[in-house]
């Protein structure tokens, strides 16, 4: 989840905001829909130990979010040469309009 918020944050999630009002509403955010998600491919890191929680978990869903945006921005910058420093990224695949 905190990956895939990530890359919305990236390439298609868009805010707008006047005078501190948003002016989008949740269906034209730009929020991936499920047809739209790439492969996402996580690696599990294993300790022998569990916490004192149920079953050893603990959140660490924003320790995967904010990286993502600034790794997919290298990795368009790597492809086409372009350093973009605006979010969402403009000329993806996943761009809108």
């Amino acid at each position: 989840g905190g990956v895939l918020m990530g890359m919305g944050y990236a390439l298609t999630e868009r805010f707008d905001l006047e005078d501190c009002v948003p002016q989008v509403k949740f269906g034209t955010l730009g929020l991936f829909r499920a047809t739209d998600i790439p492969d996402i491919h996580a690696i599990y890191v294993e300790k022998d130990e569990l916490l004192d929680v149920a079953y050893g978990g603990k959140g660490i869903g924003e320790i995967a979010t904010i990286p993502t945006a600034p790794a997919v921005q290298n990795a368009y910058r790597a492809l086409t040469g372009e350093l973009q420093c605006e979010l969402p990224l403009r000329h993806s695949y996943y761009a809108r309009g």
